[in-house]
C-alpha cells in the first residue's frame, strides 16, 4: 500500500512540474521577443526593440580588466530604445542576420535564454518574464564574442 501511495504522488508531482513547464506557444512568443530584440537593434527599428523590453530592463556589460579592475556598466530599456533609434540599419551594408536562439527553461512565467547573431560581435543571456500575457525581456547581460 506505501508503494501505491509513494507512486501516486511521483506521478502528482510530475504531472504539477510539466504543467509548468515549456509550452509551443511560450516557445515560440520567446523566440518572437528575442528576434524583435536583435532584429530592432540590427535594423534600427525602436519600435520592435521597446515592444521586446519590460520598462524597468536592465541591461548589463562586465568591462575588460584595466589595472586588474573589471567594471559592470549599465543601461536601461529607455536607453536601449534611444541608442536603437539612433542607430543605423545594419542591412544594406552587412546583409541580412541570422541569429541562433537558445532557451534554456522556461517555468511558468518566467525563462531564461541567450542568443547570438553571425554579424553582430556579441552574445546576450536573458531572462523574461511574461508580464500581461506577453514575454518581455527583463534583464540581459552581454559579452563580446571572442576575436
Amino acid at each position: 500500500m506505501k508503494k501505491l501511495i509513494l507512486i501516486g504522488l511521483t506521478f502528482m508531482l510530475c504531472l504539477s512540474i510539466q504543467s509548468k513547464a515549456q509550452s509551443a506557444a511560450d516557445t515560440l512568443a520567446i523566440n518572437k521577443t528575442i528576434l524583435n530584440y536583435l532584429e530592432g537593434y540590427y535594423t534600427g527599428d525602436e519600435l520592435r526593440m521597446e515592444k521586446a523590453l519590460f520598462r524597468d530592463l536592465a541591461k548589463r556589460f562586465i568591462t575588460p580588466e584595466r589595472n586588474g579592475k573589471n567594471e559592470i556598466k549599465h543601461m536601461t530599456a529607455m536607453q536601449l530604445v534611444e541608442y536603437t533609434r539612433r542607430k543605423n540599419d545594419d542591412t544594406p551594408k552587412k546583409g541580412t542576420l541570422i541569429t541562433k536562439i537558445k532557451i534554456f527553461e522556461i517555468y511558468d512565467k518566467v525563462a531564461i535564454a541567450r542568443s547570438e547573431g553571425d554579424k553582430i560581435n556579441f552574445v546576450d543571456f536573458f531572462h523574461l518574464g511574461k508580464v500581461n500575457g506577453e514575454w518581455k525581456i527583463v534583464n540581459v547581460i552581454w559579452a563580446f564574442k571572442p576575436k
